[in-house]
């Protein structure tokens, strides 16, 4: 007889998310008070645990390892206990580690890294509730949601360029993840959520505190970046605007306003009037407590000017074979400098490794996940860029490794890299934006 795919603990959560998220489409104004026994169930924090698990990352202020806590400590006992305290109403999260992330025009972006424990159960509570939110989410909203993606918000900008919204408002938020007031985060959470012993969860995270040089800072507003929970807290507080936006039915005909959120970053496409859409969404943000950042926003005439979004750089230009207006995306400057600074740095450290292993461990990792990410614009020129910088900096490790004095083509040419020492062959994955699209249309 075959066992029945519930049986395994990801199975039985999937069909209690499934039952919530239909619950709640079901019934729109629903707020659901009989959450918390679900996350203190010991089926959902162990899946919680191999979430956080798959992602990896460093140890919070505890500095407890996930090898520590399986090989030394014992993951059943670790998660025995957890259960126990939030059972009994013990739980009590620690502050989060400040780190600093370089970014790639030289400033730093602040992380906050939990205890893997802290981890562990905002993993459990968003397994509860972001079927409820998820529900009333909307289409155009596309960062940190389950099947939705970047490459899907690129195309939806795509489509909207194509169909003559080529008035673009580029909106940028000022420091987001650090301005939103706890207060009205908490009043959103409780349009769907009641529960208060799930409200006070998410509280005390929000009221934890950042460990940053050896002192706990606190604050009213913001949500630390690194915490499991984040995202979908910074999502649901922006789904004011796209209530808003839906609400006064701004993108209701193509010929519209249309917004295209991921996550605090989103541009709005329109045919005309672009700065009565950016004052509408500025009276929205204004009652959220958000700003936006005054010097970076700004309004672009597509087929004038381009502009960037999620690292692609639209452009609206006539086409060199027809001459008429098309739509073309590709990797901006500042994505190209980032991908070839990380294969330099990365290859500067390859001079002691077996070459095919080398290429295979780190090298095609890069590649490949650049090369998904970008591979649905129009990139064919930039991955062969790509392409050709990384065989000519392996060229470059190899001679220094050898003390040769040539530049080393005749000896490594690129073919030799592909076929021979498996390097990954980026330009294979190159699709034109316009390829087999169905949103393709003439100007």
């Amino acid at each position: 007889m075959i066992a029945k795919a519930e049986n395994t603990p990801l199975e039985r959560v999937r069909v209690l998310q499934r039952k919530l998220y239909l619950a709640a489409k079901g019934d729109p104004r629903r707020k659901f008070g009989v959450l918390y026994d679900k996350v203190c169930q010991y089926e959902t924090l162990s899946v919680a645990y191999q979430q956080v698990r798959s992602n990896k990352g460093a140890p919070g202020i505890d500095h407890k390892t996930f090898d520590v806590i399986e090989d030394e400590y014992g993951l059943d006992r670790f998660l025995g206990e957890l259960q126990g305290k939030l059972v009994q109403k013990r739980y009590r999260p620690l502050p989060v580690r400040r780190v600093y992330i370089p970014k790639a025009d030289g400033s730093q972006r602040p992380l906050g890294i939990p205890t893997i424990a802290d981890r562990v159960v905002q993993a459990a509570v968003k397994i509860v509730i972001e079927p409820l939110f998820e529900a009333s989410f909307k289409d155009f909203s596309y960062g940190f949601r389950p099947r939705q993606s970047a490459q899907q918000a690129l195309r939806e900008v795509y489509k909207w360029l194509n169909f003559k919204c080529r008035w673009v408002v580029d909106a940028d938020l000022k420091s987001y993840f650090d301005t939103i007031p706890h207060d009205k985060l908490l009043l959103s959470v409780r349009t769907k959520v009641i529960d208060r012993s799930i409200v006070k969860l998410i509280a005390m995270w929000l009221k934890a505190g950042v460990m940053d040089e050896m002192q706990v800072k606190t604050d009213v507003t913001g949500t630390p970046q690194g915490g499991v929970i984040s995202p979908l807290l910074a999502n649901l507080y922006l789904h004011w605007l796209d209530s808003v936006w839906e609400s006064k039915g701004f993108g209701k005909r193509p010929h519209d306003a249309h917004i295209v959120r991921y996550a605090d970053d989103f541009v709005i496409l329109c045919r005309d009037n672009p700065e009565k859409y950016l004052g509408e969404a500025k009276k929205v943000l204004d009652r959220l407590g958000l700003t936006l950042n005054a010097q970076k926003t700004r309004i672009v005439d597509a087929t004038r000017e381009s502009f960037d979004f999620l690292g692609h750089r639209f452009a609206v230009q006539p086409s060199k074979r027809t001459g008429k207006l098309k739509t073309y995306y590709y990797p901006t400057p500042k994505a190209m400098k980032a991908v070839k600074k990380k294969i330099r740095e990365t290859v500067r450290h390859g001079q002691h490794w077996d070459l095919p292993v080398f290429i295979r461990e780190k090298v095609n990792p890069i590649l490949r996940g650049w090369g998904n990410y970008f591979k649905t614009a129009n990139s064919r020129k930039h991955f062969l860029s790509i392409a050709n910088y990384t065989t000519w900096t392996l060229t470059i490790m190899l001679r220094k490794k050898h003390k040769k004095r040539s530049k080393g083509w005749r000896d490594h040419p690129p073919s030799w890299f592909y076929e021979y020492q498996g390097l990954f062959k980026l330009y294979s994955l190159s699709v034109t934006g316009e390829a087999g699209s169905r949103y393709l249309r003439s100007s």
